[in-house]
């Protein structure tokens, strides 16, 4: 298994990129309409009307919010006629309004579209553990139950740190990429370390803390590998852990139930986890046109 860099080469990329990181040097810069979305959400007084005028300013968002809400699992199809009609009648506030940030900050940076680690695959993977966690979230007791948005929200970032190193650096991208099609696609964070002595969640954690992201989605990115971690806001980084080792057993048609010390910390049962897996399920089709729009 040869390195895309030598040991050398690698120490020197990696400790460049960490640097690149640490200082906020010549990183894209945050889109102006995830800023004032996330002004919102600290705004206390803010409403739907509020955001329904933010997002109406961006078509893609306005669409995906739409689509979302006409999905047929919600049974208004197109009877959803506006985006209040979206928030106010499926997603609820909190709801719209993370799914728009992370759609804004996705949508920001841009990759090659194709492979394991592509902008297709980042979209249709993040989409799906963005639901299951929520709805994993939605099976938790009312007393335990985390922030239903955030959640979402932690879902559908997790792997931004693929997409600041396809843009920053295409070209190590592009053969990492390629290294995970010639290997095995579950051991990502193991070659990526490997091979460019970096991974994507703490890349990833590093740029949304320059952002200002809030603390939980950042610590929820930077530990969502790790299902022990037991710190600050950890309820959010176990949902995600979560959600992706369900949908990789399902993915390889295993049995959930060897997961149960998993969700057993968190208050589920098998029951509770298959009640959430169908809710992804019956939206499958509808995720992959909403791929498709991303991607366009």
């Amino acid at each position: 298994m040869g390195p895309v860099y030598s040991s050398t080469e690698k120490q020197a990329f990696s400790e460049k990129f960490r640097t690149r990181l640490e200082e906020g040097k010549d990183l894209p810069v945050m889109p102006d309409i995830a800023n004032k979305l996330l002004l919102l959400r600290n705004n206390p007084g803010a409403d739907v009307v509020d955001l329904v005028g933010l997002v109406e300013k961006d078509p893609v968002i306005s669409s995906q919010l739409l689509s979302f809400a006409r999905m047929s699992i919600y049974g208004y199809g197109s009877r959803i006629k506006t985006l209040n009609d979206a928030i106010q009648l499926v997603l609820g506030y909190e709801k719209a309004l993370h799914q728009a940030i992370g759609l804004s900050i996705g949508r920001s940076l841009k990759m090659d579209l194709n492979g394991p680690l592509g902008l297709r695959a980042f979209w249709a993977y993040s989409l799906r553990s963005a639901i299951l966690t929520q709805a994993l979230a939605k099976q938790m007791a009312s007393d335990e139950r985390p922030n239903e948005g955030v959640c979402y929200l932690a879902g559908l970032v997790q792997d931004i740190g693929f997409l600041l190193l396809g843009q920053l650096y295409p070209d190590v991208f592009s053969r990492l990429n390629k290294m995970v099609v010639r290997y095995d696609s579950n051991r990502v964070r193991e070659l990526e370390y490997h091979f460019i002595g970096l991974s994507h969640d703490m890349v990833g954690s590093a740029l949304l803390k320059k952002w200002n992201l809030p603390e939980e989605i950042v610590i929820a990115v930077r530990e969502h590998n790790f299902p022990d971690y037991d710190g600050k806001h950890s309820i959010y980084a176990k949902l995600v852990s979560l959600a992706n080792q369900v949908l990789e057993l399902v993915s390889e048609h295993e049995d959930i139930s060897t997961l149960e010390n998993v969700y057993s910390r968190l208050g589920l049962d098998k029951n509770a986890i298959q009640t959430s897996l169908e809710s992804v399920k019956a939206i499958d089709a509808d995720m992959d046109q909403m791929v498709e729009e991303l991607v366009a």
